[in-house]
């Protein structure tokens, strides 16, 4: 640009001095042109800035074609005036105004439509006067400069097309480019973004923790991280669709990032669950105030389509330690935290401590020895007779497993039995048990029946029956001697198939069991839908019959609803004599609890004496104003 106007500038001067200008006027068009121009020349040298901005570079094109159209039509117009002045200088006015229009068009080269303005306004003008001259040297002039600014134009032309292709080739390659990197920018916050909430996500979580995870002393320090999921939603979700499960999630979401963002990362995890990592640490009153303060961030009702959505959350927390030996056991501890927190009620939270580490010890080493097959070795069975009410005599015993562990003592069966279930082995570890049980009791005459408690998840699988009763071929063990009990937890995980299962046992001649009637939330509709030839009633409904007139009339309605349905009960968790005598006067079949006999070995059952046929004298006691009762009254 400099170039185009230093050429009309020096053109300009050389054909006013040419026509016999001896020195420019101050006060002129010429003087004007003149310091237009160089002003122009003075501003692209030292004042023009590069510039990216499109609308700013199109402003300033359009600026500059505007600029050199008048700075032409004027020039055009002068020499043209010139010429009919001094026509004898007619081949110096050509020269000056062709070699304006060149140097014009040369200097606006980079914008070609531009550059045919120069030599359409100035050099087209100029030809077709010389052409037109009386003089024929004059018009050959004017034909060949005519021809060769017709070249000109169309090489410009040309040009100008090549390097809109280019151009345009070039922006498409840029655009693409442009599409490609915001794709990958997509697609790596996507990677590390939860799709609904907009929070961090397990990825990005880990990846930050890997990083930036601080570990402290025993006194604290370290990192902490809070692991957190919601009370409620799946029952929520449910009742009200996904639409309402997204929205309490994004609600939630939005308190912790407005609670916590602003020094923590705040993450989705998956599901309800969400997490919340400190990398600096804080403080223990700090821990405490945040457990709280997410508990009752979820407290408060989420409105949705005129509906208050009430949910509650859980919380475990963990601070990095010397115990936090990577960032996965990091977070198990914070996870450890919450169930404990979860078992312990809605809306609590737990702060991971030696103590849970402690049991968390003892978890990893019940679950090797469960795993390789020690536990099993080291369990016994014990049995807790089942005593006929009307002949007072033992009619069956109850396999009751237990384990005194080398290495962790006493571990009681609402342990274990829960890990092995975990594991997936619980199947195998109750067919070893009922192998010991079995050959335990083969010394008990055949009237002496063996109960046998079923897992849920056993007998949940597809042809547990069939297992079962090749173990008892295996070991000659009649089927009509041994009851098995489950409970209604059975049919909560897989109703049809346990139901299947069971009724091939009971086709078999084993007597079935529902234990723990009571306890749950349908047991009812058991009896109703299921054939039991016993029923157990849960050891909750005697605790406190002796004291309580509600107590003892929900156990006697309990009773007739059981006769009613074909099924013989069993009263559980029997402690005193005064329970003994009222369960009697209620008409139930059987007893079973630590007054009538606690767990023995198989033998010490074999040598009980049965033989207590009258009533003792406690009993008598109490069953004596009883009696005179209408039973409506008992």
């Amino acid at each position: 640009m400099p170039l185009l106007y230093a050429t009309v500038l020096v053109n300009l001067v050389g054909l006013h001095v040419a026509t016999g200008g001896e020195e420019l006027v101050l006060i002129s068009p010429v003087s004007f042109l003149t310091a237009v121009l160089a002003w122009r020349m003075i501003v692209w040298l030292f004042f023009q800035r590069d510039c990216d901005d499109l609308d700013v570079i199109a402003a300033q094109l359009v600026k500059m074609v505007v600029l050199t159209v008048l700075v032409c039509v004027g020039f055009s117009i002068w020499t043209q005036v010139l010429i009919s002045k001094h026509p004898g200088e007619t081949m110096s006015i050509l020269l000056f105004s062709i070699l304006a229009a060149l140097g014009a068009a040369y200097g606006l080269s980079s914008f070609p439509r531009a550059a045919i303005l120069p030599l359409a306004i100035l050099g087209l003008p100029m030809a077709t006067r010389l052409m037109f001259m009386k003089d024929a040297t004059s018009t050959g002039i004017g034909i060949s400069l005519l021809l060769v600014l017709l070249l000109l134009m169309r090489l410009l032309h040309t040009h100008s097309r090549a390097l809109s292709a280019l151009v345009t080739g070039r922006l498409a390659i840029a655009k693409e480019h442009n599409r490609a990197i915001s794709a990958e920018v997509a697609a790596l916050k996507r990677a590390d973004e939860d799709a609904l909430t907009g929070l961090a996500n397990r990825a990005k979580l880990f990846r930050e923790m890997q990083r930036n995870m601080m570990q402290g002393p025993t006194s604290g320090g370290g990192s902490v991280v809070a692991i957190s999921d919601l009370d409620g939603f799946k029952a929520a979700n449910d009742a009200f669709g996904h639409a309402a499960g997204d929205a309490i999630l994004e609600a939630f979401a939005l308190r912790l990032l407005g609670a916590f963002g602003d020094n923590a990362i705040v993450a989705r995890t998956g599901g309800d669950e969400f997490a919340i990592f400190w990398r600096n640490g804080l403080a223990k009153q700090d821990i405490a105030k945040i457990g709280r303060t997410i508990c009752d961030l979820a407290s408060t009702p989420i409105e949705w389509e005129g509906k208050s959505l009430n949910i509650g959350a859980s919380c475990g927390l963990a601070e990095a330690g010397p115990i936090s030996s990577s960032v996965s056991e990091f977070v198990r501890q914070a996870d450890s935290a919450l169930y404990r927190a979860k078992a312990s009620g809605r809306g609590v939270w737990r702060l991971y401590d030696q103590e849970m580490h402690a049991l968390d010890k003892r978890r990893a080493g019940l679950e090797k020895m469960l795993l390789d097959r020690k536990a099993q070795m080291e369990m016994t069975v014990h049995f807790q007779p089942i005593i006929c009410l009307a002949s007072n005599t033992v009619v069956s015993s109850e396999a009751l497993a237990r384990w005194n562990s080398d290495e962790l003592g006493v571990i009681p069966p609402s342990e274990f039995i829960s890990v092995a279930e975990q594991l997936g082995i619980i199947e195998e570890l109750n067919e070893a048990l009922l192998r010991k049980a079995v050959n335990a009791v083969r010394p008990w005459p055949p009237e002496l029946r063996l109960s046998f408690n079923l897992s849920a998840i056993q007998i949940s699988l597809e042809g547990a029956a069939a297992r079962m009763l090749d173990l008892l071929e295996e070991d000659g063990f009649s089927p009509g001697s041994i009851q098995f009990e489950v409970t209604e937890t059975a049919f909560l995980a897989d109703m049809a198939k346990a139901k299947r299962e069971l009724q091939k046992l009971r086709e078999a001649g084993c007597i079935i069991a529902l234990d723990d009637f009571g306890a749950g939330h349908a047991s009812v509709s058991y009896l109703r839908d299921l054939v039991f030839d016993v029923v157990k009633l849960d050891g909750s409904l005697t605790t406190n019959i002796q004291y309580c007139e509600r107590s003892r009339r929900i156990l006697l309605g309990l009773i007739e609803l059981c006769h009613a349905s074909g099924a013989k009960c069993v009263a559980e968790h029997v402690e005193t004599e005064e329970q003994l005598a009222l369960i009697r006067a209620m008409g139930c079949d059987f007893a079973q609890g630590y007054h009538l006999g606690r767990p023995e070995s198989g033998m010490t059952i074999l040598a009980m004496n049965p033989g207590r046929t009258a009533l003792s004298s406690t009993e008598a006691k109490i069953l004596n104003p009883i009696a005179m009762l209408p039973i409506s009254k008992i």
